[in-house]
């Protein structure tokens, strides 16, 4: 049982798990649409998302034969723990991109790197690298660089207010599993998100399941789905093997991808500032994916 934290496993292929991020940038690119092709409140997605996507993964767990219960109390604490910070990820996510666009919330989101560049040394007790503080930094004048004012009167800060909340909310939770909880399988643990997300806020959904029409039904089925349980599965993967800093980097190429479908498919054209601090974000991601790739298997 691995709890202390040493993610690098001979004989995994480094190409194996590079190609898993790119994939799940991909498809996580492509859920953003759906916070504006679903006329729901960001909470009504989120619960059916989460619950569709619980539902799939624990058939496919329990088909496998994954182990579902917790090795010891601390690490069912902190498998319950982290699926509420997923809640919280998940909820402020897509209500940043409700309240302002597709692209403020998934750009002011993408604080997660820089976050997770400060927050790993602290829990893991790594060193802090100079480089990694640089990155940061570009990352955080790229989320100013997206709001034209400092008053929650604005949608635009509001979405970016939410969006930073829901990074920290990611950041924190790929540290834990990158640092405690890579002794289960990625499918196991997105269950445990999935499925408590759901019962956290089912409660507080607005649409009932008799009121959901087929259109949307489809829609929220092919969200919790391709768009989720395939992804996040292959990001919960990576984690097993990288450091939750490299695994953030370079999922943050899902900007990209969200603001290429935003564009094509809701016609949301982005402004000036919005593509500055957008590239200047993707700069930290690309860099790090051009980075040696022994980064990827040594925390």
């Amino acid at each position: 049982m691995n709890t202390s934290g040493n993610t690098s496993k001979p004989g995994k292929s480094e190409n194996k798990v590079i190609l898993h991020l790119h994939i799940a940038a991909l498809l996580l690119g492509g859920t953003a649409l759906f916070s504006k092709l679903i006329p729901y409140h960001a909470i009504d997605i989120i619960t059916y998302r989460s619950l569709i996507c619980g539902i799939v993964l624990l058939v496919i767990t329990v088909t496998f034969k994954h182990k579902l219960t917790a090795n010891t109390r601390l690490h069912l604490g902190l498998l319950i723990f982290c699926s509420l910070l997923f809640s919280i990820h998940w909820a402020a996510y897509f209500q940043a991109m409700q309240v302002s666009t597709v692209a403020i919330g998934m750009i002011s989101m993408f604080t997660f790197p820089v976050i997770t560049v400060f927050l790993e040394p602290l829990i893991k007790r790594s060193q802090l690298q100079t480089r990694d503080i640089i990155m940061g930094v570009l990352v955080l004048f790229g989320v100013v660089m997206l709001v034209p004012d400092f008053s929650l009167s604005n949608d635009i800060t509001l979405g970016v207010a939410f969006g930073v909340l829901s990074g920290f909310a990611v950041a924190l939770r790929n540290v834990l599993v990158s640092k405690y909880l890579t002794s289960y399988s990625a499918f196991t643990i997105m269950t445990y998100h999935s499925l408590i997300t759901a019962a956290i806020l089912l409660p507080f959904a607005d649409i009932g399941f008799n009121q959901i029409d087929l259109n949307n039904g489809l829609l929220l089925i092919l969200l919790g789905t391709v768009f989720t349980a395939i992804p996040h599965t292959q990001k919960t993967y990576a984690l097993k093997y990288s450091s939750a800093k490299s695994v953030s980097m370079i999922i943050s190429l899902q900007v990209v991808y969200g603001s290429i479908f935003a564009y094509f498919l809701l016609q949301e054209a982005p402004t000036l500032n919005t593509f500055v601090g957008g590239s200047i974000i993707l700069f930290t991601a690309v860099y790090e994916s051009l980075m040696p790739r022994k980064k990827l298997t040594n925390n």
